[in-house]
């Protein structure tokens, strides 16, 4: 089965649209409000399901972006609240789900063989000068973990550009996208801005179509009612957060208003 095929079997669509939940910031980290019940996280991360799905996005992907700032390696009661929350609303779910957690390769891929997550997206290649410190993905490493805990056929969508920095490969994009492509057993890239909220350049996702066409691109970052005309045609779908929540902040919940006019703009492509 080559790439594109397993993308739209995981997904049921050629361009799928991602809707992000944004959990609440988990145990133990900066923002954490320890009254914050975890039946009271569940809820959130339940109603913003429910809008995803309601409004048509065809899966969902699990984000801890609010346990800024963030580590290359997360202590036991992340992955454990995390993986607590995503079991509780899968129940709900009626479309693929992927999870990631920032910035931790190896916890991202134990928290989907755990879950039963479809995908994951995140870091698993290259080296990162970040706000956050030198993060080293080992992709060797990784890769063998992900086999010696069974979760090898897992679909993995690596980011091949820095993301809160830079990647210290200094290789053009469709070099290194090549490469990536080449020698890790990923299922695609995921493009991002150089931080949360931005988008890569049309002209930079074109550029790795014409690459290979073979390998699915997901834009991670950035996506608008705006601009999602213009990026859609050079990408194989779309994770969108921040547009689809209330007032557009990213730690907001979902907005209903504001998912249902992204369907709409992305879907009248």
């Amino acid at each position: 089965m080559t790439r594109m095929e397993k993308h739209r079997r995981i997904f049921g669509t050629e361009k799928p649209l991602i809707g992000c939940i944004h959990l609440k910031a988990l145990p133990g980290t900066p923002k954490w409000d320890p009254k914050l019940t975890m039946e009271e996280h569940i809820e959130a991360a339940c109603k913003d399901a429910r809008i995803l799905m309601d409004t048509g996005f065809d899966a969902v992907t699990f984000a801890n972006e609010e346990d800024y700032p963030y580590v290359g390696h997360v202590g036991p009661e992340i992955v454990a609240a995390f993986a607590r929350i995503v079991t509780e609303v899968a129940r709900e779910l009626t479309v693929p789900f992927g999870v990631g957690i920032l910035l931790d390769s190896y916890a991202t891929i134990a928290l989907a063989k755990a879950t039963g997550a479809c995908f994951v997206r995140g870091f698993f290649c290259n080296t990162h000068t970040t706000d956050f410190g030198i993060i080293n993905e080992e992709s060797g490493e990784i890769f063998r973990y992900a086999k010696k805990i069974g979760a090898e056929d897992l679909s993995v969508y690596s980011s091949i550009e820095g993301h809160y920095g830079q990647i210290l490969d200094s290789r053009p994009v469709e070099e290194k996208f090549r490469s990536v492509a080449f020698i890790l057993p990923v299922a695609g890239c995921i493009m991002s801005g150089p931080i949360t909220g931005m988008s890569p350049e049309a002209s930079k996702l074109a550029k790795l179509k014409e690459t290979d066409p073979s390998v699915p691109i997901i834009l991670n970052s950035g996506a608008t009612v705006q601009n999602i005309k213009s990026l859609m045609p050079y990408c194989d779908g779309v994770i969108v957060g921040t547009s689809l929540k209330k007032d557009r902040y990213l730690f907001n919940p979902v907005d209903y208003d504001n998912a249902k006019a992204f369907i709409d703009a992305a879907k009248s492509i």
